[in-house]
């Protein structure tokens, strides 16, 4: 845990954006964080760059990261149930398990003797009381934790599940999905002039979708050409076309409209831009 951590923060072309300053740090995880102010973003370019000193164990440690401050920030726009309502059988394809709880309180329910995952293998899922008390109910889950088998769940119960209440917890595709839309973030930064961009994250959520599927599909087949690898194939091309085809627009010289051929809709297929 760091007991104190210090930033500073510079322009692409290496003038000064932030003398050094002190940052926070998280009590529970050590996570250091810095809050940009306007004055920081008022500027959309990339490879900005932030160098951080924090100090652990008496010894004075420094990393150096680089960030971008774009026109458009993305987010995931698609969930488990956009990948279940197009191959609905990848529902029962998916990681679960069953058990008994041992306890239960408003917001959680423990089972001491199954849940020896890693601390929140099962976040991001879902849990459902199949029979016993609280039967028919189904939340989200927000973590789990190894040591104690405890899974922290929400909304918080209607009826408090005890033991006798039997469950079935269903893993989440998030890290599938947060992998994916990584990587269409890089190839989208890959094309040049991302500060400029203007995309909403829902032009990106067929490519993100079909991207998922090819990943989660390859993951599953087990020979060449069987029902799996079929598809893994199909969502491929799938993606490659709803990538090349998407139509993306730049403000490049900032001026609030978008005027010229360089500025206006074009498919990603088509540029030929360079990152500078």
């Amino acid at each position: 845990m760091p007991t104190s951590a210090k930033i500073t923060l510079s322009t692409p072309t290496g003038g000064d954006l932030q003398a050094q300053a002190d940052a926070s740090i998280d009590a529970t995880t050590g996570q250091m964080t810095y809050s940009l102010s306007a004055d920081h973003t008022k500027d959309h370019k990339l490879n900005y760059k932030a160098v951080w000193e924090y100090v652990h164990g008496g010894t004075t440690y420094y990393e150096t990261q680089l960030f971008d401050v774009v026109k458009c920030m993305l987010s995931i726009p698609i969930t488990d149930d956009d990948i279940y309502d197009e191959i609905e059988s990848l529902r029962k394809k998916n990681v679960q398990a069953t058990g008994t709880a041992t306890a239960g309180a408003a917001g959680t329910i423990t089972d001491t003797l199954n849940r020896k995952e890693s601390d929140d293998y099962w976040k991001g899922g879902v849990i459902e009381i199949l029979s016993g008390t609280g039967a028919g109910q189904k939340r989200d889950i927000t973590g789990s934790v190894q040591l104690t088998g405890v899974i922290t769940i929400t909304p918080n119960w209607t009826t408090t599940p005890d033991n006798t209440s039997i469950y079935r917890i269903v893993k989440s595709y998030t890290a599938k999905i947060q992998q994916c839309f990584e990587e269409l973030e890089t190839m989208l930064y890959n094309k040049g002039k991302r500060h400029s961009l203007i995309l909403e994250s829902s032009q990106i959520k067929y490519p993100i979708l079909y991207l998922v599927l090819h990943k989660i599909c390859q993951d599953i087949s087990d020979e060449i050409d069987d029902k799996w690898d079929r598809l893994s194939l199909k969502y491929e091309d799938k993606y490659k076309n709803a990538f090349t085809t998407m139509k993306v627009e730049y403000d490049e010289d900032e001026s609030g409209s978008i005027v010229g051929d360089d500025e206006e809709a074009q498919s990603l297929s088509t540029l030929t831009i360079q990152r500078r």
